[in-house]
């Protein structure tokens, strides 16, 4: 009896695994189908010379080791019509004290927490208790002057050709409702033009984290876009209407991860109104990553809690037809991979050293299907890799071939330890602290010419 349980559970475990990776495939080619419509849509959209005007939203909790630098890089985009709206959310260091001396800051005289820069006009800060990220967001929001509205991080390098490309967008399609874009890791803390300089990153956990950003948003989140199924725009770039906002009531200071309950909850408010949601396949930023296994471990176990829980909430988009394909293969997508496969990746860890053990299940077929499932996976992440290079970032070939090598060993003890804490994250309570916390941050650096 147990050994046919067994054996059962085996076969649908493979089942499982063989499934993700066709779909995986089959979201990296749709894709591929995404960057080549885009690059002949861009002709269309390169023809547009009035552009809507922009607020950036960029809340700050204690980042004084770059506040300055990556104001700096806002202030410098080509964009005319624009303002940044930094939130100082109850910052215990030096943020706001090296905000007022370096914009020369002048308080308001018609707001008690609103300061306005002598030196850069369209420059806005505003002083609040803390009161943690989402709230932060929504008093910037109340205060934006446009009606087109862009959430960023304070560790975050904006790109001036992604911006440019977020405002074409909603020129170009007035359904559109929000969009993103790729997001590359900073593997370099130096910024030359106010861009970061493309260096080889140093340290392997930093290496790792750039190929798993490259995979999740060239092999799914482009293709998840190609079907009309976004249902995650990161909050470290996510340009999209105040109207929207305001109809949802801004986001929730209850979710751990804001950015992807405000999507999930725009997509159930537009309901079959035909707005679009979009990532673009070009990079829009240069984000700073965890360089410790501990604050890698927390962001990711954050992460997997505030999936589920967004998730559960939303329960009813599950396999709801009337949400199109996002209810009926997203949604589930998100609950039976993104949410569950820690779990059946632990139980396979324990029941197939067991079934070999007992001699159910010869160990060379089961290396057979472990190294198709390895040489596969290695694929589609190669293949991201070369789509990257090729059309959306256009690194130099070295760092293509840094790439492979880094793909191959990601799969060696990172992407396990990655499964486990996420593993951990489902077993946790979600009523704990989701506070967006204080995170470490590495200097910036402006280099000079």
């Amino acid at each position: 009896m147990l050994q046919e349980m067994t054996l059962i559970l085996l076969k649908a475990m493979a089942f499982y695994f063989l499934t993700i990776n066709l779909v995986y495939g089959l979201l990296m080619v749709l894709s591929w189908l995404k960057i080549k419509r885009y690059r002949l849509r861009r002709i269309k959209e390169k023809s547009l010379t009035d552009l809507p005007p922009v607020s950036f939203i960029i809340p700050a909790f204690n980042e004084e080791s770059l506040i300055v630098e990556t104001i700096q890089t806002y202030l410098s985009l080509p964009q005319v019509k624009k303002e940044i709206i930094v939130i100082n959310d109850g910052s215990h260091d030096k943020t706001m004290k090296l905000l007022q001396n370096m914009f020369q800051l002048q308080k308001s005289q018609t707001s008690s927490v609103l300061y306005r820069s002598i030196t850069h006009p369209e420059l806005k800060v505003l002083e609040a208790p803390h009161m943690g990220k989402a709230q932060a967001l929504n008093l910037g929001i109340s205060y934006a002057s446009f009606e087109l509205i862009c959430t960023m991080d304070a560790d975050t390098i904006p790109n001036a050709r992604g911006v440019d490309a977020g405002l074409r967008s909603f020129a170009y399609d007035p359904k559109l409702m929000a969009v993103g874009g790729v997001i590359q890791v900073l593997s370099s803390q130096v910024l030359k033009n106010n861009s970061p300089l493309i260096t080889r990153s140093k340290e392997w956990i930093t290496s790792f984290q750039r190929i798993e950003y490259l995979r999740t948003f060239i092999c799914e989140r482009l293709g998840w876009s190609y079907l009309g199924s976004t249902l995650l725009i990161s909050g470290a770039f996510c340009m999209l209407k105040k109207e929207a906002i305001n109809k949802i009531g801004g986001f929730s200071h209850r979710s751990i991860t804001e950015d992807f309950d405000l999507i999930v909850r725009l997509r159930r408010a537009y309901q079959g109104e035909n707005y679009h949601f979009k990532i673009l396949p070009i990079t829009v930023c240069y984000t700073q990553v965890p360089r410790t296994i501990k604050h890698l471990s927390k962001q990711r176990m954050r992460w997997q809690m505030g999936l589920v829980q967004t998730l559960f909430q939303n329960s009813s988009l599950f396999f709801n037809p009337s949400h199109g394909l996002l209810g009926i293969f997203a949604i589930p997508y998100f609950w039976l991979v993104e949410a569950f496969s820690p779990l059946v990746e632990f139980l396979a860890y324990l029941v197939v050293p067991y079934a070999a053990y007992q001699g159910w299940l010869s160990m060379e077929l089961a290396m057979v299907y472990l190294g198709a499932g390895l040489v596969f996976n290695l694929l589609i992440t190669l293949g991201g890799v070369y789509i990257d290079n090729k059309y959306v970032s256009k690194h130099k070939p070295w760092l293509y071939s840094r790439s492979v090598l880094e793909t191959i060993l990601l799969h060696f003890g990172y992407k396990q330890l990655n499964s486990w804490w996420r593993f951990n994250a489902l077993l946790r309570s979600l009523g704990r602290n989701n506070s967006w916390g204080e995170k470490p941050r590495e200097e910036i650096i402006h280099q000079s010419l």
